[in-house]
């Protein structure tokens, strides 16, 4: 491995009971780590067993050691989201990446307005999404991306410097929203 750059073995987008939803799992100098679909299905219900039950509140990044592999996961309703490094990865860059991948997977799957977040049935309604996020946050094994915003704008095919100037342009309209109220509220304040 280069210096530097941090390596994730696998990703992991499992149900409450362990079923695969979408899986990418990258090799190491080329040597595959689980080799076979029984082997990947094996770890799979390894990580599934050691790791706490989703709620229906949603969770924090959290962190579990298993196969002597560091699993960071975040789980919610039915969905566990879950990449896999090795021991001396950085756990705060595979933290970003896990909440990144969370977070634009729950924008991309987005329901309804009264939707309760991300489920089984959203993920599978949206695969191609789903797989699309998980192709574009990590490139044989390297993490490229572990932004929301950015994750998002990739799968939409949207420019990301689109991204950021609308970003900017929100927030210039938020801070003159909120001078123009402040200057009305004191104008009719100040004339009593």
């Amino acid at each position: 491995m280069e210096d530097g750059l941090c390596q994730i073995l696998a990703l992991l987008v499992l149900d409450s009971d362990g079923q695969r939803l979408a899986v990418k799992y990258c090799s190491v100098a080329r040597k595959e780590l689980w080799v076979g679909s029984k082997a990947q299905l094996a770890f799979e219900k390894r990580v599934i067993t050691k790791l706490p039950k989703p709620s229906v509140s949603r969770s924090e990044v959290d962190v579990a050691v298993i196969d002597n592999y560091t699993v960071l996961f975040q789980a919610f309703n039915d969905v566990v989201v879950c990449a896999v490094a090795s021991p001396a990865e950085n756990e705060l860059v595979v933290l970003q990446l896990v909440e990144g991948i969370f977070n634009a997977m729950s924008q991309a799957c987005q329901g309804s307005i009264l939707s309760s977040g991300l489920t089984k049935q959203l993920v599978l309604d949206n695969l191609s999404d789903v797989l699309f996020i998980l192709d574009e946050v990590v490139d044989d094994g390297i993490i490229m991306e572990t932004e929301e915003d950015k994750i998002s704008a990739r799968i939409k095919m949207i420019d990301e410097t689109e991204v950021t100037s609308s970003a900017q342009a929100e927030q210039m309209f938020q801070k003159a929203t909120t001078s123009a109220k402040k200057k009305l509220l004191d104008s009719l304040i100040g004339s009593r």
